[in-house]
């Protein structure tokens, strides 16, 4: 395979663990140094994380690097890991060749995503022949996998390689219509997705009706938990306003008012105990988003493996 290992599947690391510890990383901006980004795996790795992904542009965003860097997690750091592939931007033909360049480096984990509009764009519109939704973006994936490629004038291929990707997309437990809600996810799974990450979340009792609710639908693939480590209460404020997600009372009332660095363990054992709620609640596991602080989220992961997880 052109000198790259295949990654393992994302799936296959979740049936071989009863719970699971994973990392999200972001690309830095266009124009910064990459070697931050690599410091920051070298430690995520090195406190044992099961496997890892890498962002596609959050927000609209200029970062490039996605495919190389989860390359590089796959191949030098030896880490199963999952790249965001958004089809905001792209056309069916740009879609299957950037899938492709995906094929040939090894990667096997896609998170396919519709993406965000770039920010302070409230209104958004594909390009003329492009998708409208992330499960259209699913549908193609699994043609892909079927062998069933987009055709180019008369020009045939015979004896086409079949793509082996494994797909995840994203969930939105607490999405504000609650019709919506499932009916996206209905359309992602029924188009073929295997396992799903939710949006940042913090309360496990939600996530637990939000599963069950799933089940009774029939779909009982394997839903990860999004989390970040909540600094202060003036953070939490933040986030909740912000990406509009419940932080339980008891998660709020353990946090300090205001970020204090001296004392790293009034944030960390509240984390700690959120991850504990969210594996009672049935989690397979939980996705840390790791965002600036690598060292704290090790820490973390590490703390975690120490306890027997």
């Amino acid at each position: 395979m052109l000198g790259y290992t295949i990654d393992k599947k994302i799936t296959d690391v979740l049936k071989e663990n009863t719970f699971t510890v994973s990392a999200e990383v972001i690309p830095p901006r266009n124009g910064e140094q990459q070697e931050d980004v690599f410091q920051k795996l070298k430690m995520i790795v090195g406190a044992k994380v099961d496997f890892l992904s890498v962002t596609k542009g959050a927000g609209g965003s200029l970062r490039g690097g996605s495919l190389p860097i989860a390359q590089a997690i796959k191949d030098y750091f030896s880490r199963p890991c999952i790249a965001h592939f958004t089809c905001r931007d792209l056309v069916p033909e740009e879609v299957e060749n950037h899938l492709m360049d995906h094929h040939y480096f090894g990667i096997r984990n896609i998170l396919a995503l519709r993406g965000d509009p770039p920010m302070g764009e409230s209104e958004w519109q594909p390009r003329e022949g492009g998708y409208h939704y992330a499960y259209q973006l699913v549908e193609q994936i699994v043609q892909l996998n079927d062998g069933h490629f987009l055709e180019r004038g008369n020009f045939k291929v015979s004896g086409r390689e079949k793509t082996d990707f494994c797909i995840g997309v994203a969930v939105y437990p607490e999405h504000p219509d609650i019709e919506e809600r499932y009916r996206f996810v209905e359309r992602k799974f029924s188009a073929g997705a295997e396992y799903g990450i939710t949006q940042m979340i913090f309360d496990a009792d939600i996530y637990h009706h939000f599963c069950e609710t799933l089940r009774s639908q029939n779909i009982a693939s394997p839903i990860l938990p999004g989390i970040r480590i909540l600094k202060s209460k003036k953070q939490a404020r933040v986030m909740k306003e912000r990406f509009g997600c419940s932080v339980p009372a008891w998660y709020m009332n353990a946090l300090p008012e205001e970020i204090n660095k001296e004392r790293p363990d009034d944030i960390v054992e509240p984390f700690l105990k959120l991850i504990e709620l969210f594996r009672k609640a049935g989690a397979p596991g939980v996705h840390l988003f790791v965002l600036s602080d690598a060292a704290l989220n090790a820490h973390v992961i590490q703390t975690l493996q120490q306890r027997g997880r």
